[in-house]
């Protein structure tokens, strides 16, 4: 027997049809209704957090462990416990907004063809003539509805295959694309497209973009099935995929070096490029050895695994303050704060601790003066999941360090995060060392769209080198990795 679900959330609203037996998450999953969940469904993350205003939900051993008997009182439950068997009605807090931004940069000066970088949370995709790029759109991977990090999408890729993903990405490619050509057409009216794209991503979305079995990827050692480029085809049109680098340092990493590479600006004295996210990657050229790796530091600076946590969208704080015991703080679009993102989050917990609201082990010492407001706060296990992300980083690249007895003179940073990243406060913290930082925004779009305007025998010319120059390492195999690892842990190092 059927029966209605009702969702709410903020000015949404969602009817779906319910059967006994799935989760309720499960349900509004499958009907495409947009709520949270990055561990997908295994009552970790909170995000799937429903209060139930009509039907019948039992109270679950994750419920308890995630909610304050008043708040179970009022009716908060984790959706993905709650197997409905008659109507029931929820409002839930967190909410994926998929909302694509164009930008229109100059009139194209010759035919076109499109560069894509594929990330973890965001896809960007460029109309590159013969001089770059001239318009772009922008937005969240749709693929998060399947996990916040690439861990539980293979997961889930493993139990439902990488079909229902690669479709994921070829209807929102289609789409993005749908937006820009009517873009240029209404501005540039008969300009000439090739049907081609190139795209740049990181091994496991390479993995589900050209239909690759990622068994030997979900598993340790974590091997793609190749590192070779890949001929596709997506949303219509002959689609290359950049090479990998390595198990979990893919194309996107490829493009950044070749981005550093064209522009050749201090490109052979030692730097270390960074692109911090989920899983973290880190390169280091000291000259002559390009030192690749990668770290899993967990979703916590997209906005994940923190119980206020989200992307920088409006309603999330940023550049928050503490002056005598009292926040201040701006918010995106000028809105009500609904929680905290990423770059804010290193801000707010350098600032808790600089006023002694927690210490440098990262106990909560005075927590009345974590609120930011009567609805808004970060707790215990915000503090800890960030000590956890910031460690595997910073740890990530003292191992890296090590492979040479050159010191770097430059860290690029590379991705949004690394744009908006509170230098400082980073530091201070030990999320990052005491060097000349550069943030390069989005370099692996930036690598794409120089890789295809590059003459082929500087294609060529690169490929040879960062052949012979990568050293891949494993830093979970170094000796010392577990005491590194705990020692960066503090928030005063």
């Amino acid at each position: 027997m059927s029966f209605k679900i009702v969702a709410t959330s903020h000015a949404e609203r969602f009817e779906v049809t319910g059967i006994a037996g799935p989760s309720l998450l499960e349900q509004l999953q499958a009907a495409s209704v947009p709520i949270k969940s990055s561990c997908q469904g295994k009552g970790i993350c909170r995000q799937c957090r429903v209060k139930v205003t009509r039907g019948i939900a039992p109270v679950t051993a994750s419920d308890r462990k995630a909610f304050k008997e008043g708040q179970l009182a009022e009716g908060w439950r984790l959706s993905c416990g709650i197997r409905p068997k008659l109507a029931i009605d929820v409002n839930f807090p967190q909410i994926y907004v998929f909302q694509n931004d164009v930008a229109w940069l100059r009139d194209p000066v010759s035919d076109f063809a499109w560069a894509c970088d594929f990330g973890t949370t965001g896809v960007e995709i460029s109309a590159v003539d013969s001089e770059g790029e001239f318009a772009r759109v922008k937005g969240l991977n749709r693929q998060v509805v399947r996990g916040a990090d690439i861990m539980t999408r293979l997961e889930f890729a493993q139990n439902n295959g990488v079909d229902p993903l690669r479709k994921i990405a070829d209807d929102q490619i289609s789409k993005m694309l749908s937006l820009l050509r009517e873009t240029i057409t209404a501005k540039k009216p008969g300009a000439k497209e090739r049907a081609e794209m190139t795209v740049a991503g990181n091994s496991a979305v390479t993995s589900f973009l050209a239909n690759l079995p990622i068994e030997t990827l979900a598993v340790s050692p974590y091997q793609p099935a190749t590192l070779a480029p890949q001929m596709t085809k997506l949303a219509g049109l002959s689609t290359k995929t950049l090479p990998l680098l390595n198990s979990f340092v893919g194309g996107d990493l490829f493009a950044g070096v070749f981005h550093l590479w064209t522009a050749r600006k201090d490109f052979e004295e030692p730097w270390i490029l960074m692109d911090v996210g989920t899983n973290s990657e880190i390169l280091f050229f000291d000259g002559e050895k390009l030192v690749v790796a990668s770290t899993p530091a967990g979703p916590a600076f997209e906005g994940s695994n923190i119980s206020i946590g989200m992307r920088a969208e409006a309603g999330a704080i940023i550049d928050p303050k503490i002056t005598n015991g009292k926040w201040s703080y701006e918010v995106i679009g000028n809105d009500l704060p609904k929680g905290i993102c990423g770059s804010a989050l290193v801000q707010a917990i350098d600032e808790a601790v600089e006023a002694g609201i927690s210490n440098a082990d990262g106990e909560i010492l005075r927590p009345e003066l974590l609120p930011f407001d009567a609805e808004t706060s970060l707790n215990q296990d915000d503090f800890r999941e960030f000590q956890l992300a910031k460690s595997a980083i910073r740890t990530g690249l003292d191992l890296v360090r090590k492979e040479s007895k050159i010191a770097p003179k430059r860290l690029f940073l590379a991705g949004a995060f690394g744009e908006h990243l509170p230098l400082a406060a980073s530091c201070r913290l030990g999320l990052l060392p005491d060097l000349e930082t550069v943030a390069l925004g989005n370099a692996s779009l930036k690598g794409v769209v120089d890789w295809m305007r590059a003459p082929a025998e500087e294609r060529e010319e690169f490929l040879n080198w960062i052949e012979d120059a990568k050293h891949p390492i494993e830093l979970a195999l170094s000796d010392d990795f577990q005491a590194r690892f705990i020692e960066n842990l503090t928030l005063r190092p």
